[in-house]
């Protein structure tokens, strides 16, 4: 009698400490959770995009403070980034200048150049973003129109490495950003096309903080011809819908083709977003609290508003195409509104004198 009496208050003592442990048991799940939660919103976007590293040859592509940071998420005051487009090393010699054999040395002078005076600068402005064709060369093996040629991604493989040498001289503190283009992808991507850019300047599309301002990359090959890697456009669909964030001081967004050159209603051609798909992502951008998009791809500065969205395009790099010279955007983050300014670093669009300065500079 004596030991089943003893049993019993052992088991009544262990249920009455387990019942006084419940609360703090109960706490730690719910801190558990909650750190979940958090984690999983955080990590939402980068889960669907699978995050693909950008590769060890451009070191300075290597934004993990950007993506991780919490400190990159908080509003800190005022600061500048350099938004350009369209290095696209060997358009010069092969398309304006119709030459047999082009090379990219004018290309190679004029972005030295751009990066030359972003060293200069002080303050540093917190990365440097090119809006897609960072080469000129189509990433295909063999022909798939007129545009692309056989030989092709062996020309581009040489023109990559001299881009990657070139942008060794950015300083290491300015971050690179880049954006993928229709010459980077192909103006009809591919599963093997894709797996090129991704293997020469790492993820197509992802959203990155820096000063408390939301940036979001979009490869607008998908959204220019969607049923080209129809599993790929899906999945950036899925990213743009998680683009919304009410803590952001800003949201950004960079892509490669604009939605519009000058006017949202504008006709279709070959420089802007069909105008059915145009519309439908300008106002679920704007919904989701975009207010600036930067482009490239026209090779002119062009532009326009969506209602308080103001769209920006910037003019090449490499090869102009309009009266815009050869430049860059400095873009200042302010506390109230988002300003730039385009800065030309040649006098001139006439690339016939090969040995042309390049030192001058306008703002405008």
């Amino acid at each position: 009698m004596l030991i089943k009496l003893g049993i019993l208050c052992a088991v009544i003592l262990t249920v009455a400490t387990v019942l006084v442990s419940l609360p703090e048991v109960e706490k730690n799940v719910n801190l558990d959770l909650n750190t979940a939660v958090n984690l999983t919103g955080r990590n939402r976007e980068r889960s669907i995009m699978e995050y693909h590293p950008p590769p060890e040859s451009l070191p300075s592509m290597n934004i993990t403070s950007f993506l991780e940071d919490p400190t990159e998420r908080e509003w800190k005051g005022p600061f500048t980034f350099i938004q350009g487009a369209d290095t696209q090393f060997g358009m010069i010699d092969h398309y304006l200048l119709k030459k047999d054999e082009p090379n990219w040395d004018k290309e190679i002078a004029l972005t030295r150049d751009v990066i030359q005076r972003i060293n200069a600068m002080n303050p540093k402005p917190k990365f440097f973003v090119v809006c897609g064709d960072m080469l000129d060369a189509f990433p295909y093996t063999v022909s798939q129109n007129s545009r692309e040629f056989p030989g092709a991604l062996e020309l581009r493989e040489k023109q990559y490495q001299d881009f990657v040498q070139v942008f060794k001289e950015l300083v290491s503190d300015v971050k690179l950003v880049c954006v993928c283009g229709n010459h980077d992808i192909g103006d009809t991507p591919t599963k093997e096309t894709l797996q090129v850019y991704k293997r020469q300047f790492g993820q197509d599309y992802f959203s990155f903080w820096a000063g408390g301002v939301k940036f979001v990359v979009l490869n607008s090959q998908y959204i220019y011809v969607p049923d080209a890697i129809p599993e790929e456009t899906e999945r950036q669909m899925q990213f743009m819908d998680g683009i919304a964030d009410p803590k952001a001081k800003f949201i950004v967004l960079f892509m490669h083709i604009p939605l519009f050159v000058e006017e949202p209603e504008e006709e279709d051609f070959y420089f802007n977003v069909p105008k059915e798909r145009r519309l439908q992502l300008l106002e679920k951008f704007y919904t989701a609290g975009v207010r600036y998009i930067f482009c490239g791809h026209y090779h002119r500065n062009a532009g326009g508003r969506y209602k308080k969205l103001e769209l920006v395009v910037t003019s090449a790099i490499g090869a102009p195409l309009g009266d815009n010279p050869s430049g860059y955007r400095i873009v200042n983050v302010g506390e109230d509104e988002i300003s730039h300014n385009y800065v030309t670093i040649r006098d001139s669009t006439d690339f016939s004198n090969s040995n042309e300065d390049t030192s001058n500079s306008n703002e405008s």
